[in-house]
């Protein structure tokens, strides 16, 4: 298993600058423990939330993190391509490629239920059926621009043009690995599976879900004449290593509090697998989230327990991603999360292959 860090970021700095420094600190730290790779998320629109401190584009991020890092691959976690022009989308981020020299991923999504990216474009209405099917046919203009050895022609339903021919092409061939985010619909782990991307799965995805996507990834790969790899698979979970369950939860109560009463008011469903006895999400706190395992948080022990238990439960996945990008706890606190989560928990779960001969006819 590899680690790595999602980076979503939700601070509450009146200045930009202020919460990308942040964001920056979190990826070097990342870059020199050893972690892989760092996805970037986008918010654009109302999914900003009216934050004056918003990330809506993250290759612009990934340029500068890159020239302060040595080893760390990154990439937008998730570019919901639906709101731009593909020729465009694929110019810039082979641009990236090239000058990151090759530790460039791509991430596409539909993006969030309350973007609003579609309407203030005067692309339509925020319709997610129509939101999925611009991204459908921009992905494929998107990998065509990329693959093409000749200029080409391109009729679709929504982009169309004669004679593309962008330039540069990406750094890495055929082109660079590409994520897709994939937390609700079958049809976008079907996509992953035909295409040969990523399955980038939410923080928010219980192992049942997990599992039952990944059924259909690797069918539609087999489909397709590919070999299913469960280690292309990306997992996301929010993770805090601290000396004790108790003090774990200590440092983090000032801070996340606030934050699970505006998800519980705006984003319901993010809790809808971890409900209380009562059923009512408005019931859920900060300690049920924890003692519940929702949140993977305790000693090094407690949180390697539940990093592996979600590991059997769901399938395997080959790539952890830590949640970052908040104002949970204070700097000295979220750096001393991470360094003990990859001095404490990683050497525990490396050996996890969820693609080791026999592991995949098993799981499935």
């Amino acid at each position: 298993m590899d680690f790595g860090l999602f980076s979503n970021g939700e601070r509450t700095n009146k200045l930009a600058a202020d919460t990308y420094d942040e964001d920056l600190y979190e990826v070097m730290l990342a870059d020199r423990l050893g972690f892989k790779e760092a996805w970037i998320s986008e918010h654009v629109g109302r999914s900003t939330g009216g934050r004056a401190d918003t990330l809506p584009v993250a290759d612009m991020f990934i340029i500068k993190a890159a020239a302060l890092t040595k080893q760390i691959k990154m990439g937008p976690g998730v570019r919901p391509i639906a709101i731009y022009h593909p020729v465009q989308v694929a110019i810039d981020s082979a641009m990236v490629d090239q000058l990151t020299r090759g530790r460039y991923m791509f991430g596409f999504g539909v993006g969030g239920p309350g973007a609003d990216g579609m309407v203030q474009r005067g692309l339509g209405p925020n319709d997610s059926k129509l939101r999925r099917e611009r991204m459908h046919e921009a992905i494929d203009l998107i990998t065509q621009c990329w693959t093409a050895k000749e200029p080409f022609d391109f009729e679709g339903a929504f982009f169309q043009g004669h004679g593309i021919n962008p330039l540069p092409k990406p750094y890495q061939k055929p082109r660079m690995p590409v994520g897709v985010a994939n937390s609700k619909t079958a049809g976008t782990a079907e996509l992953a599976g035909r295409h040969g991307f990523l399955p980038l799965f939410s923080q928010y995805d219980e192992p049942h879900h997990m599992r039952e996507l990944r059924e259909s990834y690797i069918q539609s790969a087999k489909e397709a004449g590919r070999e299913p790899r469960l280690s292309d698979i990306r997992a996301c979970r929010f993770c805090w290593v601290s000396d004790t369950t108790n003090k774990a939860k200590e440092e983090l109560r000032p801070s996340i509090t606030s934050s699970i009463e505006r998800h519980k008011r705006f984003f319901p469903h993010h809790f809808a697998r971890c409900l209380p006895p009562s059923g009512d999400v408005m019931d859920i706190t900060w300690d049920h989230l924890v003692d519940s395992g929702h949140y993977f948080v305790g000693s090094p022990e407690r949180v390697t327990d539940l990093i592996k238990n979600h590991y059997e439960e769901s399938g395997g996945f080959g790539t952890l991603l830590l949640v970052c990008g908040k104002d949970y706890g204070t700097r000295q606190q979220r750096a001393r999360s991470m360094r003990l989560f990859m001095q404490e928990v990683a050497p525990r779960l490396r050996e996890l292959d969820p693609d080791r001969e026999g592991e995949l006819e098993a799981v499935f």
